[in-house]
């Protein structure tokens, strides 16, 4: 891979993770729950799926999934599916206003919880599929790789995903005193819960 090649690949992979999606809300929704800390470790569930799906790339899904369209169709229907039920459970959690001084990292949900959402959101990313599916092949020639190009590849997903998603994060987490109010939360576990819903819905029904 030459400079430019790589300055353009660099260039999609950060546009591409800094796009919405279920991925970043899902790290806002952390950052304003749980604060930046807490949030910004279960990025580490987004990077590992994502590094999952990069190998799975090399070894051939990536073709697959272009070619076969029920191959794709039903890991579309298993990534809706996850989507759809993330969004109940964030629809159902239990109100937990935050008040001064409270200790944002002892809320509903542990650091493996959270790790284990965001890694697979990730891995049912419709963003995701697309990526190592459409683009990433582009960058990579199967029969013809070396291992230093495969690992400055994945390193620079890697901190790309891990740069986003922590601005993400980080900014979302300053509005946590707007959760003080018992309304305000309910209303924003609606508002993620239905979002996540929605994202399943329109995944489920779109096309190819």
């Amino acid at each position: 891979m030459t400079l430019e090649q790589y300055l353009i690949f660099l260039t999609i992979t950060l546009a591409w993770m800094f796009a919405p999606g279920p991925a970043t809300l899902l790290a806002v929704n952390n950052g304003i729950r749980y604060g930046s800390r807490m949030a910004i470790l279960a990025i580490f569930g987004n990077i590992l799926a994502f590094q999952v799906l990069v190998l799975l790339s090399i070894l051939g899904l990536g073709a697959v999934l272009a070619a076969s369209t029920i191959a794709f169709q039903v890991l579309k229907i298993i990534g809706a599916l996850y989507l759809v039920y993330l969004g109940f459970k964030l629809w159902t959690t239990p109100i937990a206003t935050f008040k001064e001084g409270d200790n944002f990292e002892q809320q509903d949900a542990s650091q493996r919880v959270l790790f284990r959402r965001a890694f697979f959101t990730t891995l049912s990313n419709p963003k995701a599929l697309t990526y190592i599916s459409a683009l990433l092949p582009q960058f990579i020639n199967v029969n013809n790789f070396e291992i230093i190009h495969l690992f400055t590849i994945s390193l620079t997903i890697a901190l790309s995903q891990f740069i986003a998603f922590s601005l993400y994060a980080m900014l979302s987490s300053s509005i946590q005193v707007w959760l003080k109010n018992e309304n305000n939360c309910r209303w924003f576990n609606r508002f993620s819960g239905s979002t996540f819903i929605g994202f399943g819905v329109a995944l489920g029904l779109s096309n190819r």
